[in-house]
């Protein structure tokens, strides 16, 4: 019996010295905190930059409280929401309540989840069939002072669009069944967004309704979407999920060979509804070389333009829509041009005035007559200008030198198609093949 109390005696010690020695207070509450940690020795200070939480795909700062996010904000009657949330207690309950009135102070639950070990929370909910009016939904953790809302429905009433696709490509047509918006008020139809020009506007009947409405599918971003319907006046919001295809434009153009200043046609579709398009040579970026709007059924027409100077070749026209960047290219082949130039008379005397008659060049271009040299690239002599067909009679006068008479050659340079036509004067060679172009 000694050896027993003697043991219990030193056990006692033992917990009155690790619970601060015999001058504590003795705790009688049975607090399950009277082990909590003791405060650390050194404070952190915070960073200047707020650090971020990842909810979903997207990065938001975090915030001294907690915070919940809902995807999609905005949820017609009976449709689910996903609900994701940060900053509540790890491994902790969290209540979700739905308030329809800013007057209501407390909401109606519609789901629990529970938190990580991080304090975070992922989960869905679905929309009572009931909710007609702007939402807020309420994320209370159970036994703390942890709370955070975030809007359900954006603007005052919800409605309800119902297509007969849920998947197309801008331009393609798409019947609507529509309800709970105002009598006869006006709505704005949008893909993809909310906000700026309306892709299309619709007229509610009597009922706040419209039992079919054909519209085309506008412009967004290729892949999951959303069609989104609000009332001008109710501001009473409808949406429904749509997958946007991409688009697959054709381009055309003709003649496919032609030289440089000629005038080349082409003609593109299947770009968006009066969708704006963009026209480049030898590119994709940066300033076009034209632009041209497609109609309402996303077709170019004939649309023409001069092939600049400077290109030959190879070459390639790309047409890309200015808001869905959906892009074609065409190909192209610009070939020299070989002009020819004929002097007036193929031997002669010094003193005698040589002329040439040339074809072959651009239209209207000024041409330089060179002379001397091995192969004409002499001395420049004189500039002269073709007609509309790139031709001229009787142009550049040259007088024939003493030096001449053992043969002069002489070389024609057009300043804007930089062909070149040869011709030379008291040759050896027969005067038929002196006038060709090279």
């Amino acid at each position: 019996m000694i050896a027993v109390a003697l043991v219990v005696v030193g056990s006692l010690v033992q917990v009155i010295a690790k619970s601060g020695g015999f001058g504590g207070a003795l705790n009688t509450t049975g607090d399950k905190n009277e082990n909590r940690k003791s405060a650390p020795k050194e404070v952190k200070t915070p960073s200047q930059k707020p650090k971020s939480v990842e909810l979903g795909n997207r990065k938001i700062p975090r915030q001294s409280g907690p915070i919940i996010v809902l995807n999609p904000g905005l949820v017609t009657p009976g449709g689910k929401a996903t609900v994701e949330g940060a900053g509540f207690d790890a491994k902790s309950t969290v209540d979700l309540l739905l308030k329809t009135s800013a007057k209501q102070s407390e909401g109606k639950g519609i789901a629990t989840a529970k938190t990580d070990r991080t304090g975070s929370l992922n989960t869905q909910i679905e929309v009572p069939e009931n909710v007609s009016k702007g939402a807020v939904v309420v994320a209370q953790q159970r036994n703390a002072d942890n709370v955070a809302e975030a809007q359900l429905v954006a603007g005052g009433v919800v409605g309800s669009v119902k297509s007969n696709k849920q998947v197309g490509k801008p331009g393609d047509s798409v019947s609507l069944s529509i309800r709970g918006f105002g009598a006869g008020e006006r709505i704005d139809v949008y893909w993809g967004r909310v906000g700026g020009k309306p892709d299309g506007t619709l007229t509610a009947d009597g009922s706040g309704g419209i039992g079919r409405a054909d519209v085309k599918v506008g412009v967004a971003p290729t892949g999951a979407s959303t069609l989104i319907l609000v009332g001008e006046k109710s501001k009473t919001t409808a949406t429904a999920p749509f997958q946007i295809l991409g688009l697959y434009p054709t381009l055309k153009s003709s003649p496919y060979a032609l030289k440089a200043g000629q005038r080349i046609n082409v003609s593109a579709g299947g770009f968006a509804p009066d969708e704006r398009v963009l026209f480049y040579i030898n590119g994709a970026s940066g300033v076009p070389a034209f632009t041209a709007n497609a109609d309402a059924n996303g077709n170019v027409g004939a649309v023409s333009f001069d092939v600049p100077f400077g290109l030959e070749g190879e070459q390639s026209v790309a047409a890309i829509g200015d808001r869905t960047r959906a892009v074609v290219r065409a190909g192209f082949q610009v070939m020299p041009y070989t002009p020819t130039a004929e002097p007036s008379t193929y031997s002669g005397k010094a003193g005698t005035a040589i002329s040439f008659y040339v074809t072959g060049f651009a239209p209207n271009e000024t041409v330089t007559l060179y002379a001397g040299g091995p192969n004409g690239d002499g001395k420049k002599i004189t500039t002269f200008q073709v007609d509309a067909q790139g031709a001229a009679k009787a142009a550049g006068s040259y007088p024939i030198t003493e030096a001449d008479e053992g043969g002069v050659a002489f070389k024609l340079v057009g300043a804007k198609s930089g062909g070149q036509a040869k011709a030379a004067v008291n040759s050896t060679e027969q005067g038929g093949e002196q006038g060709q172009g090279q």
